[in-house]
């Protein structure tokens, strides 16, 4: 098969799979338009919500870069997200990895005292054990605010397998 006539077909294969996606869960036999019976269920499982109530948010906040200025923005950014009074944040994660392992060493970075009054107020700072090794930097160097992960993209992964929403910070 050569690769026009392949490509071709399996631009045909995702196009009937997202055509396809409004009926998933159905059977062959189904209508698309839901019966009576599942409108009024739908509409019953609603009449609890309200408009005024809050929904809690759980964060992750990702920086991987080694610029100090992009740390500065990183933290603001956070800080910006938990003074923000229409976000009700449930939890926050900050992780970082490759060269912005540095943020957390204190001989390395000017937001030491920033990290901690952060922690104090119940931001949970995660750091990559894979890119303390990597940049030479001992697992007990990190601020007593950091908790050492294996890895940080295996972190990410859980965290939003719990229902974390991501943010890339600068």
């Amino acid at each position: 098969m050569n690769r026009r006539r392949y490509l071709a077909g399996t631009g045909s294969v995702v196009a009937a799979g997202t055509a396809g996606g409004y009926a998933v869960g159905r059977t062959s036999g189904d209508d698309a338009e839901p019966t009576a019976e599942e409108s009024d269920e739908d509409d019953t499982e609603d009449e609890g919500d309200t408009e005024n109530e809050a929904t809690t948010i759980r964060t992750i906040l990702h920086l991987t870069s080694g610029d100090e200025a992009d740390h500065d923005r990183a933290l603001n950014n956070l800080e910006n997200l938990l003074a923000d009074e229409t976000t009700d944040t449930d939890a926050v994660e900050f992780v970082v990895n490759g060269a912005a392992i540095t943020l957390y060493v204190e001989d390395e970075t000017d937001h030491a005292d920033r990290i901690r009054t952060l922690a104090e107020d119940g931001v949970a700072f995660k750091g990559c054990a894979n890119s303390l090794e990597g940049y030479g930097i001992d697992e007990d160097e990190p601020l007593e605010a950091v908790t050492v992960v294996p890895a940080s993209v295996g972190e990410i992964a859980k965290l939003q397998a719990e229902g974390y929403g991501y943010i890339k910070v600068p």
